[in-house]
């Protein structure tokens, strides 16, 4: 075992080496495919410096007209609409498959929906734990989100990487944390707490509420953004060689998990401390 994990890491260590003198000089990009009648992968000077590319992953978003007066944004609705569709053929696929005896489907299906509901019932109840659908829909809703830029499609961006879907996401979240505050205690006792410890800390109450849905939002689209700009410069400084690979698995799978399950407890914890 020892001279097998010995040769893995020289084998890195190689590929390490290689890439670094491949590297030398920037503003490269790999061409993949045919040329002239012949099949080549080499790198070439790119047109584009790194800052036109950052730039370019700000905005490189289709915009159209719908009914001629409404300017959206195809390139993330599109993506959101396969986003939405996959998780309704899941969930129908799912309630047309249950069983007494659940197959693997189900199994899946039902372990992260009993592991959301633990982490509900402990943070705000077992009287509580019908948020258990919207908490583990908001978190499956932003984890494929994140994981979808993988897909290896020309134009395939991460919908969290435009500010308005984490914006939205944060809006919608204080809309229900506050709905099932005023449901909880009544809009008497709601309003009241805006004023406590004395009146004057009213604004800043306010403010601060309003700040959780900011952070909310700016965390997730930082995250997704800065993973995707680490990759391009990593990209030129590496020719396109291997590194990227892994770094966009690590950005797309660790990272999109561990932000989308961060935002889902943050949701969590804020309508907790709404309604006790």
């Amino acid at each position: 075992m020892k001279k097998k994990s010995k040769k893995a890491l020289l084998i890195i260590l190689a590929i390490i080496i290689i890439e670094g003198i491949l590297s030398i000089g920037l503003n490269h990009e790999l061409q993949f495919g045919f040329d002239e009648g012949k099949f080549v992968i080499r790198n070439i000077e790119s047109e584009k410096s790194i800052q036109d590319q950052i730039n370019h992953e700000f905005q490189q978003y289709h915009m159209i007209k719908l009914f001629r007066k409404f300017t959206i944004n195809w390139s993330v609705l599109r993506v959101i609409l396969f986003v939405d569709l996959f998780l309704i053929l899941f969930a129908a696929l799912v309630r047309r498959k249950m069983h007494l005896i659940p197959g693997k489907l189900q199994i899946v299906a039902e372990m992260i929906y009993s592991f959301f509901s633990s982490l509900v019932i402990e943070t705000v109840g077992e009287k509580k734990k019908y948020f258990t659908p919207y908490i583990f829909t908001i978190f499956v809703f932003i984890w494929l989100c994140n994981i979808v830029g993988l897909i290896p499609i020309p134009g395939n961006l991460e919908p969290t990487r435009n500010l308005n879907v984490p914006l939205g996401l944060g809006i919608m979240a204080l809309i229900v944390v506050h709905y099932s505050a005023i449901k909880e205690k009544g809009i008497k006792l709601y309003l009241k707490e805006y004023a406590e410890p004395i009146a004057f800390m009213l604004p800043i109450n306010i403010v601060g509420e309003l700040a959780k849905g900011i952070s909310l939002s700016f965390r997730l689209f930082g995250n997704i953004l800065g993973g995707a700009i680490i990759i391009l410069v990593v990209s030129n400084l590496t020719r396109f060689i291997l590194i990227p690979v892994g770094l966009n698995l690590f950005f797309g799978l660790f990272i999109g998990t561990v932000q989308a399950f961060v935002f889902t407890m943050l949701v969590l914890s804020y309508t907790a401390v709404a309604i006790k």
